[in-house]
């Protein structure tokens, strides 16, 4: 008897459970909880307190599809830096625009399901947008996609793994930029082809779907059509739709040649299981062939191919496995200090892995309770030690706030808070300088500060001109305020009083926030 394929059974489960999901359902988890990016990105006092109660539309389609009037917004930007010379951009969309878009989304969903997860793509994507979860089949989970990642990487473990003997060679690549160069017009052709989208009668029909997301995503965006803000779930579903457009592609290509592999995506991320080296090769081609169908290409720098078993296994996982085996309850401020500079030096050796954030999972509690003693010997070395790692893992640093805070609310931290408060100044003293540059950092630094209600000790009253680092700091929200049917702020003190930051950033078990 054969077993069954991983990747196969994968597919038709995700697309059974995501086709039980309500309509209603839907439109109102993409208002609420996909509005805002992930929680690594913004503070927790970034929440959708206020929207309309039942589904509405704030523009109309008229004269027979051949009228759509949008507002011209733009987005507001956060920026999220990469590195030291890039920056990852995400953006937030105008409301009006924003909730458009997930009623027609929400009004389409079984046909835009059939676009994700179409029959005629041998490619398991393991992005589906929406949350789903095989033990409540009907129901949207609370859980945003950002813990995908931690279930694709699982997966290359598990389900790749299990069927890799079969083959002899493995393909990694990445879409180049895929975000910032989706083309919004390729929208239509994903979702009905681009030979139909282009006959004259449908060019400019508004009743077609793929037009109609293709304007408002245009005019989110001041009217630009390189390009889709990242973040909002719904920008995760036109990309997912995309993406399995160039998926179906991608299979017919490997027919035609073919070639016999195993194909899986993580939203712009592939792993092509090959036969040998030169399939291995004709697969590239045939997958950069099948993206310059949407404008799109691969990343050089991204794009590999490894002799199995190589490329299966994460090496910085089994570089920290060796130096910290399993996990402890304590550690004594030397085993502290050591794995400290191990984690730096598997970092150093396999850059932009997630080392630092096993790390800094591993020195705290389930309670929340650093696992190395704090006293006035190691306060600040631990302080400066925790900061310096956020500067080598930009995205673990709002991590390294919330165990700090966690520090802060100990018995020792109570009666040291002037002390912390007095080296996270000088830090955010500096960062402020450059606001434009920093506003990441400068953004959890003011959470921390004021959530927690240290900011009345700071020696210096900092004016931010950015929306975001002045709702924070001002604790009073600046976006999007025209929006009187909108609210996206609440108050600092008072989410702190409801969940610590280590709760709010953990994406296996968040908390429900209500």
């Amino acid at each position: 008897m054969f077993s069954v394929n991983p990747l196969t059974e994968h597919r038709r489960v995700t697309k059974e459970l995501a086709r039980s999901l309500k309509k209603t359902d839907v439109y109102h988890w993409l208002c609420e909880n996909g509005y805002f990016p992930e929680s690594y990105v913004l503070p927790p006092c970034f929440k959708v307190v206020k929207r309309p109660i039942k589904p509405k539309l704030y523009y109309k389609i008229k004269s027979k599809g051949k009228q759509y009037k949008v507002d011209r917004t733009e987005c507001i930007n956060v920026h999220f830096p990469k590195t030291e010379y890039t920056d990852r951009n995400f953006g937030l969309i105008n409301p009006f625009i924003h909730n458009d878009i997930a009623y027609h989304i929400a009004r389409n969903w079984l046909f835009l399901v059939e676009a994700m997860i179409p029959n005629d793509s041998q490619v398991a994507s393991y992005a589906f947008p929406v949350p789903i979860d095989s033990r409540n089949q009907g129901r949207i989970g609370y859980l945003r996609s950002g813990r995908l990642i931690y279930e694709f990487i699982g997966m290359v473990d598990k389900d790749i793994t299990s069927i890799a003997y079969k083959y002899s060679h493995i393909v990694k690549a990445d879409i180049k930029s895929f975000y910032p160069s989706l083309y919004t017009h390729s929208i239509s052709w994903a979702i009905h082809g681009k030979k139909f989208i282009r006959q004259p009668t449908n060019l400019h029909n508004f009743n077609l779907l793929g037009n109609l997301l293709d304007k408002l995503f245009q005019n989110a965006n001041d009217g630009c059509t390189n390009g889709i803000p990242i973040g909002p779930v719904v920008s995760d579903i036109i990309a997912e739709i995309v993406a399995s457009a160039i998926d179906v592609k991608f299979t017919k290509g490997i027919k035609e040649a073919g070639i016999i592999c195993e194909a899986v995506r993580f939203k712009d991320d592939y792993r092509i299981l090959a036969k040998s080296e030169s399939d291995a090769k004709r697969i590239i081609k045939i997958l950069q062939f099948s993206l310059k169908e949407y404008n799109l290409e691969l990343s050089d720098e991204k794009t590999s191919i490894s002799i199995l078993p190589d490329g299966l296994f994460r090496e910085w996982v089994s570089r920290y496995h060796a130096v910290h085996p399993k996990k402890r309850r304590r550690y004594s401020w030397k085993e502290f200090q050591e794995l400290y500079l191990s984690v730096i030096q598997i970092d150093r050796l396999c850059p932009g892995t997630g080392v630092i954030d096993r790390f800094l999972a591993d020195i705290v509690s389930k309670k929340g309770n650093l696992k190395v003693g704090i006293s006035e010997y190691n306060l600040e070395k631990v302080i400066s030690m925790l900061l310096m790692l956020g500067t080598l893992r930009i995205k673990s640093f709002p991590k390294i706030m919330a165990i700090l805070e966690s520090v802060l609310q100990s018995s020792f931290g109570i009666t040291h808070q002037e002390k912390i408060v007095e080296y996270l100044e000088q830090y955010l003293s500096t960062l402020s300088n450059e606001e434009e540059r920093n506003k990441y950092l400068i953004s959890w630094i003011s959470y921390f500060l004021v959530s927690n209600n240290l900011h009345k000790l700071l020696s210096f009253k900092p004016a931010y001109k950015d929306p975001i680092t002045k709702s924070i700091f001002n604790n009073r929200g600046n976006i999007f305020n025209h929006c009187s049917e909108h609210k996206f702020f609440i108050g600092c003190r008072t989410i702190a009083k409801k969940v610590t930051m280590l709760e709010y950033l953990d994406v296996f078990n968040p908390p429900k926030i209500t």
